[in-house]
C-alpha cells in the first residue's frame, strides 16, 4: 500500500461570542515582487490554478458514480476519498516531478506535492473541506545543475461535512476527518500546518526550480510570481528568486533578496547557504563569516550538514567533515554524493580500503550515469593503485 494507515481526528469547536482586537501598527514589510529585476525577464504563460485541480471527464464521472455507492453504504464521506486513493493507486510510483492532477492519473506517478493536489482535486468534486500538514521526514534530496531538490512532504487532512449542534450563544461543531499519508517508508513527524494556499504555492515554486534546473529563467520568473500571489512571505520563493538573479549576472538584486528575506526573518537554511554562496561570489569574507555562524546554529537536513562538511574539507578540518557527512548519512542514507565526499576524506586520511567501500555505494546509489561513470574511474584508479 502507498499510504499509512488512516488516522481519523475528531475535534470540538467552540466559539463563544467575540473577542476583542486590539489593532497593532505594524511596520510594512518589502514584499518580494518589489525586489525583482522585472527587466531581465519576460512573463511567460503558466499553468492556471484550476488546471493544477482539473479531473478529466472519464475520471470525474468514474469517481462520482463510486461515491454514490459508498454513500449509500453509509460511509462517511472523507472516507470515500480515502478508499478511493487505496483501491485505484495502489500501483502508484513515487517520482520526483511535482505533476498536476490529469499528470499523475495519466503517468500514474509523482511526488507527494502530485499526490496532495490529486487528493485535493477529488476533495473538490465531494465539495469537502481540507487543510494540510508540512512533515519533516526522510526527504527526498536531488542535485541536478547545481540546484538542490528537496521534496516537500505534504499530507492531506479531509473533513467530513459539518454536523452543527446549538445551544444559547454556544455553537460546537463536531468536526470528524480523515488524514491521508503518502508512501508510509518515509517517517514522518509533524512539522507545521499548511493550506490551500501554500499546497498552490509549492506546486508552482517546485517547477520554477525545475526551470532553473534547465536554464529555463523566464519559465522560473514567471513561476516565482505565480507562486507569490499565494505565499508572499516564504523564504524559499526569496530563496529561489535570489538563485534566479544570480544565474542571470545580477548579484546586487540577489543580495538585496536574500538580505531582505534575512530582515523580514524569513529565514530557512536553504536561503542562508545560498546567500553564504553569493558572498563568497561577491568575495564579501564579513558577510560569509556571518552567514556561516548562521548555518552552524541552525538544525541541519543532511543536504545543509553536506554544504557544511565540503566547506569545513576546503578548511582542511577533514575530521569535522567527516563527523558532518557521518550524520548526514544516518539522516539519509540514500544520498549518493554524501558518501562520495565521505570517500574523499578518507582518502585524505589514508583510509584507502573504506575509501573504496564508500565509492561503491555511491555507484550503488547513484541516479545519473555520468556521475556514476566519474565515481567507477575513482575507483578503478584506486584499484590499479594497489
Amino acid at each position: 500500500m502507498m499510504f499509512y494507515k488512516i488516522a481519523v481526528c475528531i475535534t470540538f469547536l467552540y466559539l463563544v461570542g467575540c473577542n476583542t482586537t486590539k489593532v497593532q501598527q505594524v511596520e510594512q514589510q518589502i514584499e518580494l515582487e518589489q525586489l525583482l529585476n522585472h527587466s531581465l525577464f519576460n512573463k511567460l504563460d503558466t499553468p492556471s490554478e484550476y488546471s493544477i485541480f482539473e479531473l478529466p471527464n472519464a475520471e470525474k464521472e468514474t469517481f462520482l458514480a463510486y461515491a454514490e455507492k459508498q454513500k449509500q453504504s453509509e460511509i462517511r464521506h472523507d472516507r470515500i476519498i480515502y478508499n478511493y486513493l487505496e483501491s485505484n493507486l495502489a500501483n502508484f510510483k513515487y517520482h520526483g516531478d511535482t505533476l498536476t492532477s490529469a499528470q499523475a492519473l495519466k503517468l500514474s506517478q509523482g511526488n507527494c506535492i502530485s499526490l496532495a493536489v490529486l487528493t485535493q482535486s477529488y476533495a473538490q468534486a465531494l465539495g469537502l473541506e481540507t487543510s494540510f500538514q508540512e512533515v519533516t521526514s526522510q526527504p527526498v534530496y536531488a542535485k541536478e545543475n547545481n540546484v538542490v531538490y528537496v521534496a516537500s512532504h505534504f499530507r492531506t487532512r479531509v473533513y467530513a461535512p459539518k454536523v452543527e449542534k446549538k445551544d444559547d450563544n454556544i455553537v460546537e461543531f463536531f468536526r470528524a476527518s480523515t488524514l491521508i499519508d503518502y508512501f508510509p517508508t518515509r517517517r514522518s513527524f509533524y512539522s507545521s500546518s499548511a493550506d490551500y494556499n501554500d499546497l498552490v504555492s509549492k506546486f508552482y515554486s517546485n517547477l520554477a526550480a525545475t526551470a532553473l534546473a534547465d536554464k529555463q529563467l523566464d519559465i522560473a520568473y514567471s513561476l516565482i510570481l505565480q507562486a507569490n500571489k499565494y505565499t508572499p512571505n516564504d523564504p524559499e520563493l526569496f530563496n529561489i528568486a535570489g538563485i534566479l538573479h544570480r544565474r542571470a549576472g545580477d548579484l546586487q538584486s540577489a543580495k538585496n533578496i536574500y538580505q531582505t528575506a534575512l530582515s523580514n526573518n524569513e529565514i530557512s537554511i536553504n536561503l542562508i547557504s545560498n546567500y553564504q554562496l553569493l558572498a563568497k561570489k561577491l568575495g564579501d569574507k564579513e558577510l560569509v563569516k556571518e552567514l556561516t555562524s548562521q548555518l552552524v546554529n541552525k538544525e541541519k537536513d543532511p543536504y545543509e550538514l553536506l554544504v557544511i562538511a565540503k566547506n569545513d574539507l576546503q578548511a582542511g578540518h577533514a575530521h569535522q567533515a567527516k563527523a558532518h557527512l557521518e550524520q548526514a548519512i544516518t539522516k539519509a542514507p540514500y544520498i549518493a554524493e554524501l558518501y562520495l565526499e565521505l570517500a574523499k576524506v578518507r582518502y585524505q586520511q589514508g583510509n584507502i580500503k573504506q575509501t573504496q567501500t564508500l565509492l561503491e555505494k555511491a555507484i550503488e546509489l547513484e541516479r545519473d550515469n555520468q556521475k556514476i561513470d566519474v565515481y567507477q574511474a575513482k575507483l578503478l584508479s584506486l584499484q590499479m593503485d594497489k
